[in-house]
């Protein structure tokens, strides 16, 4: 594996919010003195011409992480997590895979090739920038994200734990102060964008 590359689970639980539920959640945790962090996204989704990827729960982007790097990342769905493959490249290496240059990372490349996807056949398909409030709580990472893409707004928040069920346990916990219910219709963010949901 190249020094650049990185293979982990996600743990996650999300649900979407209005704007005012966004600003209630906001204000209250940014009055509280823990470990806080603001940051803006860049992201650039990807798939096949026919959305294989999104049409299966993967998902391909890439996200500038600092001035001069982006992270190409491949998730996929299972059972009880969120597998990440990620893979640290210039901006000049973004340029090149926006502009058409296959993905050339080989633990990409052969995750594409096993689930039966070309990567010759990836290409660039739409972005979306994150506003992106973190607090880290004690047992978990509290996110509230704001979400532009293709001329809309939306919002959501999330919860990253060790399990999934400590996750969706600390995500109920923590809405349910705002009058918020935990809904089984989130529709993650390369949905959303690439489908102007």
């Amino acid at each position: 594996m190249n020094v650049n590359d990185n293979i982990n689970m996600e743990y996650e639980a999300r649900v979407m919010i209005n704007e005012e539920q966004y600003l209630n959640i906001r204000n209250h945790y940014s009055s509280l003195k823990i470990p806080h962090k603001e940051l803006v996204n860049e992201n650039y989704y990807l798939d096949t011409e026919d959305l294989k990827l999104t049409s299966s729960h993967k998902v391909i982007r890439i996200r500038k992480i600092n001035n001069e790097n982006f992270e190409l990342t491949l998730k996929i769905q299972e059972e009880n997590g969120c597998l990440e493959i990620n893979h640290t490249i210039s901006s000049f290496e973004k340029e090149n895979i926006i502009n058409g240059e296959p993905i050339s990372y080989n633990q990409i490349k052969d995750k594409l090739l096993e689930l039966n996807i070309n990567p010759k056949s990836i290409k660039y398909i739409t972005s979306l920038k994150t506003e992106r409030d973190e607090f880290t709580l004690p047992n978990c990472l509290l996110v509230i994200d704001k979400n532009y893409f293709r001329g809309h707004i939306d919002f959501n928040i999330e919860v990253e734990s060790d399990t999934e069920i400590h996750a969706k346990t600390q995500l109920i916990e923590i809405i349910k102060p705002f009058g918020i219910d935990t809904k089984k219709d989130y529709i993650n963010k390369a949905r959303r964008a690439i489908h102007n949901l």
